[in-house]
């Protein structure tokens, strides 16, 4: 590690093991010094005794057990519990909303090669860095509400549309509205109902 690289300590809130190995190879080849921690929850960062001791957390919000996401609320969860800490969504959801209060965004999709180079760049002191949030997406965003995302994540678990009312805490003509204005945005996109299947199975 060179004196420009500041990271000490990293989080990573991902149930996928295949990814938490990858990212905790890549930051053991930036520096051995560098701590990487595994979580599957928010909740369980939130909860770790040392966790002010972390800078750097890669997240994805698509892992969790929950067919709501609100990406906004967990990163503000995590920046009330852990001071000053740079947050990375690392996942395919970009693709299909913004999420404008994370630091970086990197797609799940990107090369193991590609992703050490930009996790390097992650690495380096703050006055060294782009002042603007760092983004490596790989399409153009569908820009749905949460509220979309989240009933999409409903059907393709199998829920009906009174079970998914129920979840969002909405009445049915909500959950319609909700749907009606995904598939008008979906409709533009080619493989639209191929890509959805990646909000359960990133």
């Amino acid at each position: 590690m060179n004196n420009k690289e500041y990271v000490r300590s990293i989080a990573i809130i991902d149930t996928c093991n295949f990814t938490k190995i990858a990212i905790e190879s890549v930051y053991q080849k930036i520096s051995r010094n560098i701590l990487v921690l595994r979580f599957n929850s928010v909740q369980e960062l939130i909860q770790y005794p040392q966790r002010s001791q972390i800078d750097l957390v890669f997240y994805d919000t698509l892992t969790t057990n929950s067919v709501i996401i609100d990406p906004e609320l967990d990163i503000k969860k995590i920046r009330d519990s852990i001071s000053g800490v740079k947050i990375c969504i690392f996942s395919i959801l970009h693709q299909f909303m913004s999420i404008k209060s994370a630091d970086y965004e990197i797609d799940k999709r990107l090369s193991l090669e590609d992703f050490n180079f930009f996790t390097r760049v992650l690495c380096q002191d703050d006055g060294e860095r782009c002042k603007r949030n760092y983004s490596v997406v790989f399409y153009d965003r569908i820009n749905l509400s949460k509220e979309q995302v989240s009933l999409l994540r409903g059907y393709l678990l199998n829920l009906n549309t009174k079970n998914i009312a129920d979840i969002l805490q909405c009445n049915l003509r909500k959950v319609y509205f909700y749907r009606e204005g995904t598939l008008r945005k979906g409709k533009l996109r080619e493989n639209f109902y191929k890509d959805i299947g990646r909000l359960i199975n990133p």
